[in-house]
This record gives C-alpha cells, sequence and structure tokens, in this order.
C-alpha cells in the first residue's frame, strides 16, 4: 500500500525536527487540516490519512505500524495518565473512532467508527461500540 503524501510529509518532519515541541510546520497542518499529529508520533511506512487527516489527534508517545488507514476525528492517546496505545500493521480505524490508554491493537485489526477501544485487541479482530468489543476474531 502506497503512503499518503500527507503521511510521507508528517515523516520527513518527524525526522527533521525530533525532539521539537512545536514547529511552524505543525501550526501549518493545525490551522489546515485541524489535526494534531507531533513530531515524536512513529509512523510505518505506508500509513494514510484519508481526508487529510482532517481531526485526527495522536499523542506524541503513539507508535503507529504499517500499512494503517487512520480516518478523520480519530483521536489515539492517553487515559487517566497510563502510556500510549501502540498500533499495529495494517490496522484500519474508522471514522470518529478512540483509542485511549497503554493498550496493544494486533496487527489487521479492523477499529470501527465511533468505536471507544480501551483493552487490548487481539490480531485479525473486528472492534465496535462504546465500550469496544470484540465482534469478529479469526
Amino acid at each position: 500500500m502506497k503512503e499518503s503524501k500527507l503521511v510521507t510529509i508528517l515523516r520527513m518532519k518527524n525526522r527533521l525536527f525530533r525532539g521539537k515541541k512545536i514547529t511552524i510546520i505543525d501550526v501549518f497542518f493545525r490551522l489546515l487540516f485541524s489535526f494534531n499529529i507531533p513530531t515524536s508520533v512513529k509512523i510505518g511506512k505506508g500509513t494514510k490519512l484519508p481526508h487529510f487527516g482532517l481531526g485526527v489527534v495522536i499523542h506524541p508517545k503513539v507508535v503507529i505500524g504499517k500499512n494503517c488507514k487512520i480516518f478523520q476525528q480519530a483521536t489515539i492517546g492517553y487515559r487517566n495518565g497510563n502510556g500510549p496505545p501502540i498500533i499495529g500493521d495494517n490496522v484500519y480505524i474508522g471514522t470518529g473512532a478512540k483509542i485511549l490508554g497503554k493498550i496493544k491493537i494486533g496487527d489487521n485489526a479492523k477499529i470501527g467508527a465511533n468505536a471507544v477501544v480501551l483493552k487490548d485487541i487481539p490480531p485479525n479482530a473486528t472492534v465496535v461500540g462504546i465500550p469496544g468489543k470484540v465482534i469478529n476474531s479469526k
């Protein structure tokens, strides 16, 4: 899967400004696309942010695997001061999904639109609802 140009720009920005809190590029993206993806986020190759990542918010210490797809308004971050999630490879994160806390999302998982995920998700699982429940696991 070819990564979107936006993710390519984010990855280049992350390499150039690693360790900096905020860059002019961060401010530009925040104003133009209303998303917050800090330079410290590790984004795997091939990851896509359809719809220019509108409204996506990701905590600075999140790790995202390869070939993921993260739709608009998704939030990936801390919960109650507990560490950030780790997202596996080939994960689909639907519109408005929230992935919160020190949890692991397994490879090839699908997180449904507006799901709120607060627990580890096994590989190849499909999660929906609030709180997120596994409805299909291979």
